[in-house]
């Protein structure tokens, strides 16, 4: 199995946590994970990212006992949250005993609130949160999908502040957060999470980032991919942790080698960091930002998913608009 050697950063708690984080969500949802867990923790993954919505905790926690790697190795990010629930009902107590038991440990290194739609009251959600963390069962506590006005309200009454936010991350959402949410979070020493970071790669293919990002690896000379070139993107122009995932053995290596503390490709210069954020800011888009399930509505003034966007239609799910 190989040793463990993915960069870290501090939060602002103090705890550190690997830059690069294995999904368990997207096409791993709903599916038996036992098997992909188990590779990804073959290649090097440390960091997984978890769900009660994605209804796959308990293969999880099967695959990490399974494969001999100890605990305090292994960084769980888990979601909590139910998009099938009322609102009203929501208890972090209620999801926390839950998915401990499935992912078989005593505690989660990082908790999140996975939207500030699913929670209702979003000061008493916090309060819960705080008290999972000053009681062990969370090492760290942080949001997901929260905008910039629920993120104003947990910090007017917190009394242990986020340690990330987990967003759509990508050139084309970037122009969403710039005016109000980066701020709000650099400034509250708050670490992005992106997700969807391969986004203009999976569902937006010849938009204006490919061409720029394609001669940008080809310039470096290095054999990096355009996915190795825009989760380097992700990182250097967020600062924080970057999600993603695969099925494929190969797929998996290639998105863990620009994260090894022994890679010995340079980060993006701030001119190629520019380059690719301007691309994107000709067609701003963010996937999840109107039709499933209205995360951060009203955040940067952009609603509308890319016309050539594809929603994955599950008509069981959500209320019949997809997931």
């Amino acid at each position: 199995m190989t040793e463990a050697k993915v960069c870290t950063i501090k939060l602002n708690d103090g705890v550190d946590v690997p830059v690069l984080a294995f999904g368990t969500g997207t096409a791993q949802a709903w599916t038996n994970t036992t098997a992909i867990v188990k590779l990804a923790l073959e290649k090097g993954y440390r960091h997984f990212d978890c769900a009660w919505h994605y209804k796959n905790c308990v293969y999880t926690g099967r695959a990490i006992k399974q494969s001999g790697v100890p605990r305090e190795e292994i960084f769980i990010t888990c979601k909590i949250g139910s998009f099938e629930d009322d609102p009203a009902d929501f208890d972090v107590r209620t999801y926390l005993y839950c998915i401990l038991k499935d992912l078989q440990v005593e505690y989660v290194d990082l908790l999140i609130l996975h939207a500030d739609i699913l929670v209702g009251d979003l000061t008493k959600a916090w309060r819960g949160m705080e008290q999972a963390k000053k009681v062990g069962l969370a090492r760290s506590i942080g949001v997901s999908n929260c905008s910039t006005k629920s993120l104003e309200q947990i910090l007017t009454v917190c009394e242990i502040k986020p340690s990330v936010n987990q967003i759509e991350f990508h050139p084309y959402s970037l122009p969403t957060y710039k005016p109000t949410l980066i701020p709000l979070c650099l400034g509250n020493d708050i670490k992005i999470a992106a997700y969807a970071s391969l986004m203009s790669l999976v569902r937006h293919q010849g938009g204006p980032v490919d061409g720029v990002v394609q001669r940008i690896s080809q310039e470096r000379g290095n054999g990096e991919t355009e996915g190795q070139i825009l989760l380097r993107w992700s990182v250097q122009t967020s600062g924080g942790i970057v999600i993603t995932t695969s099925s494929k053995a190969e797929r998996m290596e290639e998105q863990l080698q620009p994260f090894l503390l022994e890679s010995c490709a340079e980060d993006l210069s701030a001119e190629q960091l520019e380059e690719i954020s301007k691309a994107g800011r000709a067609e701003p888009f963010r996937f999840w930002g109107k039709n499933w399930p209205y995360f951060m509505k009203g955040e940067g003034g952009i609603q509308a998913c890319h016309e050539d966007a594809t929603h994955r239609k599950k008509p069981d799910i959500n209320g019949g608009r997809g997931w």
